[in-house]
């Protein structure tokens, strides 16, 4: 009833959390299986007189029905893993023994080096620092790229206060919000409103405009009908 998140490369870092939530949501302890590894039965070592006991492997005989349960979710978080891959992708991962293996190989293939995120992360903090709305581009289209770039910018794990992200957003708009946007920067404390709350006020102003520009234009409208009557 599950249905396993799809992996596209060039959207690895939200697949990445979509996956981590998905996992959580079916079984806790499959997170283990990613982040650590395989489950290795262990028991205390028997105490000798000059050797403190110590956790060490169980022989497989000794595995309890519970142990041999946990063993075999590293099989299952196997196979959710591969379900999310196309054949491509799968190919590159069959030789993976492990969950946590096939975790980490995806994480190369698809996110780089450490030296490549790094690079990511100095080129999506640039495109923050010079982010602007584009010609032609709505409201809402610039909501969605920003908002984007922020979700970007965490996977990378660059965050940046309310304050700071609201300024750069109203900032970015074209010249005919200026008025709007001075009106909520004087009257309101950005460092206490969410960008869907500012964003909420910048559309309900949008529609509101829209809804004056077709009365006055309908009026418009009306008097040159009775003028040519």
């Amino acid at each position: 009833s599950f249905r396993v998140p799809i992996l596209k490369a060039s959207e690895y870092p939200v697949w990445k959390e979509r996956m981590i939530i998905f996992l959580d949501s079916v079984d806790p302890e499959y997170l283990d299986r990613i982040f650590d590894g395989p489950h290795m039965p262990t028991k205390l070592s028997v105490g000798l007189a000059d050797e403190p006991q110590k956790m060490v492997p169980k022989e497989k005989k000794d595995y309890t029905p519970e142990d041999i349960l946990s063993i075999g979710k590293d099989s299952k978080v196997k196979h959710l893993l591969h379900s999310a891959l196309d054949n491509a992708m799968s190919n590159r991962v069959i030789g993976c023994k492990t969950a946590k293996q096939i975790w980490d190989a995806l994480e190369t293939r698809c996110q780089g080096t450490q030296a490549i995120k790094k690079n990511r992360k100095t080129i999506l903090t640039q495109e923050y620092e010079h982010f602007d709305s584009k010609s032609g581009e709505s409201l809402t289209d610039l909501y969605d790229r920003f908002v984007k770039l922020l979700n970007d910018l965490s996977l990378v794990d660059k965050e940046y206060d309310l304050e700071d992200s609201n300024l750069k957003f109203l900032l970015a708009l074209p010249e005919k919000w200026d008025l709007k946007v001075t009106t909520i920067r004087d009257n309101l404390d950005l460092g206490e409103m969410s960008l869907d709350d500012v964003y909420g006020r910048l559309k309900t102003h949008e529609l509101e405009m829209e809804q004056r520009s077709k009365r006055h234009g309908g009026k418009s409208k009306s008097v040159a009908l009775k003028v040519q009557e």
